[in-house]
């Protein structure tokens, strides 16, 4: 039978499962960050904090604990909005973070990469998802879980761990072999997409695929170790960016950017196994996705005016 975090609940019933998931996050943050970080006592007023990093008004890192078992459905979607809405009303936030006890389904995933995105256009705020396996992990890195908990605890931990890992996996794996369906829909009005239409490639369906792997591919590994995860995302980031320039010097057209992606994801595949080399977790298809997230960052374009271009496409100056 699998378990997760509900297993919590089982013993402890939700309320108390509640407050252990929360103890795990402040407990783990203190731990990480020092004396800075803090956490807020739940009340009316409390500005949709959980654990903050510094002080209020300007706190680094704001947390978000919530305690959503089965994943986002609506109401759960809803309350992240809400949340977000609240603090970035009451404080000036720089870095949001949302700590969940499960691991995300594919469709689930394709909704927070969205809004994700859309938030940290329209805010400038930094956004990221702290899962149920990327705690666990973090727990095991500090040694927390040893120090904090008792046996019995620290023996459902490890189980909860495990499962994680491999409940995980089996979503990674669907994401790189299947067709994702309605991907089409949640991306359409992406930055990416329309910097490939305004480039006249408008056959879109396998560069969205390629941008949700780079997506999920990224989480994967800031989730087993932040800074390092970070670190190898950047790297592989600038010579994916340093490759695109030179394609773009050598194929650059003033209307039509086929040839200039063909021949950079080309490029990808030919260094893939060499100067791109990575993490196990940047398939090909994520190292293409990572061209894809790059034109959404408005970084790169697939025609010779690619920032004109865009901005006559959609009518608006970008």
């Amino acid at each position: 039978m699998e378990r997760g975090f509900e297993y919590l609940v089982d013993v402890h019933g939700e309320p108390g499962a509640r407050d252990i998931f929360e103890r795990i996050c402040t407990n783990l943050f203190q731990s990480m960050y020092g004396p800075t970080t803090k956490s807020v006592e739940v009340s009316r007023g409390d500005g949709g904090i959980d654990v903050l990093v510094g002080d209020l008004p300007k706190p680094q890192k704001v947390y978000q604990c919530k305690f959503f078992l089965n994943g986002l459905g609506s109401s759960q979607r809803q309350q992240i909005k809400e949340s977000f809405k609240t603090v970035t009303t009451n404080y000036e936030i720089t870095d949001w973070r949302l700590c969940l006890p499960c691991i995300l389904t594919q469709q689930d995933l394709l909704w927070w990469s969205k809004w994700k995105h859309e938030q940290s256009e329209l805010t400038g705020i930094q956004i990221e998802l702290c899962d149920g396996s990327y705690l666990i992990h973090q727990l095991k890195s500090y040694d927390i879980y040893e120090r904090e908990f008792d046996e019995d605890i620290r023996n459902q931990l490890k189980i909860i761990s495990s499962e994680l890992a491999l409940q995980k996996q089996r979503v990674i794996d669907e994401i790189i072999y299947d067709d994702l369906d309605g991907i089409e829909d949640e991306y359409n009005d992406f930055i990416f997409v329309k910097m490939l239409e305004s480039a006249g490639i408008f056959d879109t369906n396998e560069y969205k695929i390629d941008f949700f792997n780079a997506e999920i591919s990224r989480q994967e590994s800031i989730s087993k170790d932040e800074v390092e995860g970070l670190r190898i995302y950047s790297n592989l980031k600038i010579k994916i960016l340093s490759l695109w320039r030179t394609q773009f010097n050598i194929f650059k057209s003033p209307d039509n950017g086929q040839n200039l992606l063909l021949q950079t994801y080309l490029r990808i595949e030919d260094l893939d196994s060499t100067t791109l080399l990575s993490n196990p977790e940047y398939n090909l298809l994520a190292k293409k996705g990572i061209l894809h997230q790059l034109a959404n960052e408005k970084k790169i374009g697939w025609v010779t005016n690619y920032l004109e271009k865009l901005s006559e496409y959609v009518g608006e100056e970008i």
